[in-house]
């Protein structure tokens, strides 16, 4: 990495401090994500969220802001950071970015909205319906924090003060959050140890979703990299969904709300062997599931068939996601 960012050597406490404050993140955020879990399956199978429950011009399936012809996203941006000046492929604006992440997550929702016929769960529609419709939330009413690449995010996480503000954001908006790279190409491992360091800083489950060919962990397809610490705040909006109190569902736009004000400049510039190893045994989890791999709510086999025949042809070698090499050896 040859980027101009300045870091800060980290204090003697700091370094004492790190390992247990990150396995408190990782226990924590796995025990969270084991309820969030629970509340999913029960809005797939017990309070079911069916197909159709939003009108055509609902703003999770328009992007619209009622009452303007602007869409959400741009005015959602909490925090940008500043982009360097040197690139070997220059991304496209912020405000293309986040429009771009908008409209594939309302894309899904949008799928689950279909009834004449309804899609069924298969290839055009991927997850279950109560999935699809988080990500209405999720696009909507979350903010959206934006970083050149892994390491200008490392800089800004491996702060105290940033953390700080992430959570008092979190806590005060009850809205969820999205971590967006401008940068689109990476390696796979790489991104898998970055999704480790966010884990670490933060006390929520996260994904590391991505423009690659096959699945980086349990993260899915996106434009442009995205990491979706989940903090719950979904859950009240699609509870108001099932209940059919769709004037509940809209939270008006952040506006550049008074959150990330600071100069942040953190301590650490490489991925530890803690967050290395807790990000392998992720992986061999995902490892010991076969061809299901980091999916949940899904059955990989219907909506993947070419894969598996991929799979069977190669007795298992052949995975649907990228390995994730031991804390024992560098990524590429």
């Amino acid at each position: 990495m040859t980027e101009e960012i300045l870091f800060r050597a980290p204090t003697l406490w700091e370094r004492v401090s790190y390992p247990p404050r990150a396995l408190k993140n990782f226990v924590y955020s796995n025990l969270h994500m084991a309820k969030a879990t629970f509340e999913v399956l029960d809005f797939m199978f017990v309070h079911r969220i069916e197909a159709g429950l939003l009108p055509h011009d609902h703003p999770w399936l328009t992007g619209i802001v009622p009452g303007t012809d602007e869409t959400v996203w741009t005015r959602n941006i909490v925090y940008a950071s500043e982009r360097r000046a040197d690139w070997h492929m220059e991304p496209e604006s912020d405000d293309v970015i986040v429009e771009r992440i908008g409209r594939f997550l309302m894309a899904m929702v949008r799928r689950s909205n279909v009834t004449e016929p309804e899609i069924p769960q298969s290839k055009a529609r991927r997850m279950p319906h109560a999935v699809n419709y988080i990500h209405g939330t999720v696009h909507y009413n979350g903010g959206f924090l934006i970083f050149d690449n892994f390491l200008d995010a490392m800089r800004h996480f491996s702060d105290r003060k940033f953390v700080k503000e992430f959570k008092r954001y979190a806590r005060t908006e009850r809205r969820e959050l999205t971590v967006i790279l401008r940068e689109r190409h990476y390696d796979p491992a790489e991104y898998a140890r970055f999704v480790g360091f966010i884990r670490a800083h933060q006390p929520w489950y996260a994904n590391g979703n991505g423009p690659t060919r096959r699945r980086v962990l349990h993260g899915t397809p996106s434009p442009y990299p995205a990491v979706n610490p989940i903090n719950g705040s979904w859950v009240k909006d699609i509870r108001s969904l099932h209940r059919g109190a769709l004037d509940k569902l809209l939270e008006q736009p952040l506006d550049c709300p008074d959150y990330f004000k600071g100069t942040y400049v953190g301590n650490q510039t490489t991925y530890t062997f803690l967050e290395k190893a807790l990000v392998w045994a992720q992986h061999l989890i995902i490892r010991a599931k076969g061809f299901q791999g980091g999916l949940v709510f899904t059955k990989r086999r219907q909506i993947e068939p070419e894969n598996y025949e991929k799979f069977v042809e190669t007795d298992g070698e052949w995975r649907p996601s990228y390995p994730v090499p031991s804390p024992f050896q560098k990524a590429e």
